[in-house]
């Protein structure tokens, strides 16, 4: 089934002008939990009294993470400078298990409160790595051409080419992290910038002194793979 032209320009006009990148990482369930709830009823109108109240709710310990969860949700949607200082407040210091719930609903009540100020439409994103300013963190994972291992020297070469590739982006390399099977990177990438870019370029520059970087890779925004999902990550690039 194909998008009908006047569904995708509706969609097209229906993006925000405007995007704002949540820095802390949101793992995907969470995301997916958060809008399907705060989604699931009407917040109305509240009087002020009744906002200090939705904010006496977060901090009270007798309370239930579904009570919380709901207070989040109705202050973040009022979208009010009191709403935000109630979720701000409260970001500092969370219950454990609503951390990240917190950080999407004071982006969300962020958002509310700039479209009141301007004609812009605007909109969050949101990924399991986060993302610092204009830039999505996504991490990387590079693989030796052969079956012999990485030497010193080829991971140094990955890591100059790609310093050298990702400064031209307007990319930032903020970690890596290698063994003999492969060279992990941590990058954030600009919105206008194509992942595919910066890597694929990278890999030719490498490959242009030796031949020795595999040409597919893996990236994700999700996660940074531990060692047993890294292995299988290698398996699943080489199709070994």
């Amino acid at each position: 089934m194909t998008d009908k032209q006047e569904d995708i320009r509706e969609f097209l006009n229906n993006l925000p002008d405007k995007y704002d990148i949540i820095e802390e990482g949101i793992n995907i369930q969470t995301q997916k939990e958060y809008i399907d709830y705060s989604h699931s009823f009407d917040s109305g109108k509240l009087t002020e009294k009744e906002m200090l109240n939705l904010g006496n709710i977060l901090f009270d310990n007798i309370q239930t993470l579904e009570a919380k969860k709901k207070a989040l949700a109705l202050l973040a949607h009022l979208g009010t400078i009191t709403a935000f200082r109630q979720l701000e407040k409260y970001y500092k210091h969370p219950d454990k298990n609503l951390k990240q719930w917190t950080a999407l609903a004071l982006q969300e009540c962020k958002m509310f409160l700039e479209r009141t100020l301007t004609d812009e439409s605007t909109g969050f994103i949101s990924s399991g790595l986060g993302g610092l300013q204009d830039k999505l963190r996504y991490y990387f994972l590079v693989l030796p051409s052969s079956d012999k291992a990485f030497t010193a020297t080829q991971k140094n070469i990955i890591k100059e080419e790609l310093n050298l590739v990702a400064r031209d982006l307007n990319c930032i390399v903020e970690s890596v992290d290698h063994s003999d099977t492969f060279v992990g990177l941590t990058v954030l990438v600009p919105m206008d910038v194509a992942v595919g870019t910066l890597i694929e370029t990278g890999i030719k520059k490498c490959n242009e002194l030796g031949d020795f970087v595999f040409e597919h890779y893996y990236v994700t925004n999700q996660n940074i793979p531990d060692k047993p999902e890294i292995n299988d990550i290698i398996k699943a690039v080489k199709n070994e």
